[in-house]
Parts: C-alpha cells; sequence; structure tokens
C-alpha cells in the first residue's frame, strides 16, 4: 500500500485500538466488525514497517505506538477543527478557538473578550493549552493553537503579535516568619546568599539579570518551577523563598506565606501572537477584531 495511500479510517481505528486495549471494545466502539479492524490495523502496520500493536493480552502499544498515538492524536483534532469552521454556515461563527498561554493575570482579558464574541456567536467554544514559553512556541509552530501568549516579547520574528493591557510583576513569596516579611520592598541586595525557587525560563532567559547586577552570582537556587502552582507547594513546604508573578498563586491565609514587591518594580509585559504566514479562519479574525476593539487605544 502506497503511503499516500493511508487514511483517516486507519490513524482513527489505531487510535479506537490503543484507547479500548481490546479489539473487541474498539470494534463495538467504532461500529466495525472486528475482523474489518484486525485488517485495518495490519494495513498501517505494513505501510509504516513498524509493529503498533504488543498483541498478548492486555494489548500495549510498541514505542513506535506510543509515537504515533501522540502525534496522530493532535492530527485528528486539528482535523476535526478544520472540518467544523469550513462545514459552518458563511454567516455563522463556529468551531473552538485554541490559545496556548503561560499563566497569567492578561490571561482574564482575553477570557472577557472571548464571552463577548460568544454572546453574538454562541456556537463557539474556547480550548486552553498551559504552559511555559517552549509549549506555547511548539503549540503555534505545530498548528495545534490559533493565539499564544507570551510573558513577555517572543523571540521570534515569525509571529504577528499584539501587546495585552496588562503587566505583571514580580515579587517574592515568603514565610509570614521569614526576616525578609516584614519589609515593605525587597532590594537585590536582600537576595545575596538568599534560598530561593525561581521560574526556569525566566531564569533561563536572564530576565532578573538587570536588577539583580552582581548579587545574581549570590543567589542559592533551591528548586525551579515551570509552573508556578507547583513551585508555590514546594515553597510552602519547604518554607523558603520563591520568585513569582504577582496574582499567579492564591495565598491562603492558612499558608502562612506573603507576598513581597521588589524595588525598584520590575514589570514584564504580556504579547498576544499568532502566525503570520497561516491561514486565520473567519473565527480567529473575529476573535483577534474583539480583543482590538477592547484594548485601551494606546495598545493599537
Amino acid at each position: 500500500m502506497p503511503r499516500n495511500l493511508i487514511e483517516l479510517r486507519h490513524l482513527r481505528c489505531f487510535v479506537g485500538i490503543a484507547r479500548e486495549r481490546t479489539i473487541t471494545r474498539a470494534a463495538e466502539a467504532l461500529h466495525i466488525s472486528q475482523p474489518a479492524l484486525s485488517r485495518t490495523l495490519q494495513e498501517l502496520e505494513e505501510e509504516l514497517g513498524q509493529p503498533l500493536i504488543n498483541r498478548r493480552k492486555p494489548l500495549t502499544l510498541t514505542p513506535k505506538g506510543e509515537l504515533l498515538l501522540k502525534r496522530t492524536t493532535d492530527l485528528l483534532e486539528f482535523f476535526e477543527h478544520i472540518c467544523t469552521e469550513v462545514s459552518a454556515a458563511e454567516e455563522e461563527l463556529n468551531g473552538t478557538i485554541t490559545i496556548a498561554a503561560g499563566e497569567s493575570p492578561a490571561v482574564d482579558f482575553l477570557a472577557s473578550c472571548f464571552f463577548k464574541l460568544q454572546q453574538r456567536h454562541p456556537k463557539i467554544s474556547f480550548s486552553i493549552v498551559s504552559g511555559n514559553e517552549d509549549t506555547v512556541a511548539d503549540a503555534l509552530a505545530s498548528g495545534l493553537c490559533d493565539f499564544g501568549v507570551f510573558i513577555g516579547s517572543p523571540k521570534s520574528l515569525e509571529y504577528e503579535r499584539l501587546q495585552l493591557p496588562h503587566f505583571d510583576t514580580w515579587g517574592l513569596i515568603v514565610p509570614c516568619d521569614h526576616p525578609l516579611a516584614a519589609k515593605n520592598a525587597v532590594t537585590a541586595a536582600d537576595f545575596a546568599g538568599l534560598e530561593l525557587i525561581l521560574s526556569n525560563q525566566a531564569w533561563r532567559n536572564n530576565e532578573f539579570t538587570g536588577w539583580l547586577g552582581r548579587v545574581r552570582d549570590k543567589v542559592k537556587i533551591t528548586g525551579s518551577y515551570n509552573l508556578p502552582y507547583n513551585g508555590y507547594v514546594f515553597a510552602k513546604n519547604r518554607g523558603c523563598p520563591m520568585l513569582a508573578l504577582k496574582d499567579l498563586v492564591q495565598i491562603n491565609a492558612g499558608d502562612k506565606m506573603c507576598f513581597i514587591p521588589l524595588s525598584p518594580e520590575l514589570k514584564v509585559d504580556t504579547t498576544l501572537v499568532w502566525q503570520s504566514a497561516v491561514y486565520s479562519s473567519p473565527l480567529s479574525q473575529a476573535f483577534l477584531n474583539m480583543v482590538k476593539d477592547n484594548l485601551p487605544r494606546q495598545e493599537l
């Protein structure tokens, strides 16, 4: 079977088997006979030249099967997304806006814009993919999201971009009985010799280099985090200071932790981006227009 004859039915059957872990249940779920399902799987394996399923019970995926499942799941979701948009009536918006975003209060603005659009077009929905800069960039590059939100300016010049009306502010979360907790603000000098949990992305991108100055090399890094909530759990458990953006984690009274701003203030902007070379669907364009309409004039 020539490779260009691999059909969606091959991929859907493979995903069905991977999810159900038995040919019998997969055939029932896909509404086809067991022999037909087994034959379809065999065709796919012969074409790819790789076994995808370990056939001893219970069925398990081979390493190549695991890889194919991940890629195929993304592909089928993308295909369904396209079909929904194309099949919608010309005057009616339908489908899903997918946004890959670093965690930031700026997402609140985008949520407000989405629900204003949804009031006009009730059939639309949203999907949020949370992650750091690498996750957002990968989702944009693979076409698995319509928009990305970067904390700070994106590095790639391939993106169209729009600065959002929100600045994230860095500060230090410390135990309430920590010596720094009594201060109204912390300075770079306070970081000398300080054990610290911080954002690996921000540290890697040298976001603190200018602010810390010579003290940067005197910081004792206890650990790092990708997304802040889990980092906060470790900080609270260890009683260790944590560099974090304001309002990204909910600090409860029982946590006995507090947020202290930096002095001088260290802010970072948030940017909405999308692929300039990729076709913009009517839904994506409508969402972008809604965002622009709700921006303060100086942001346009």
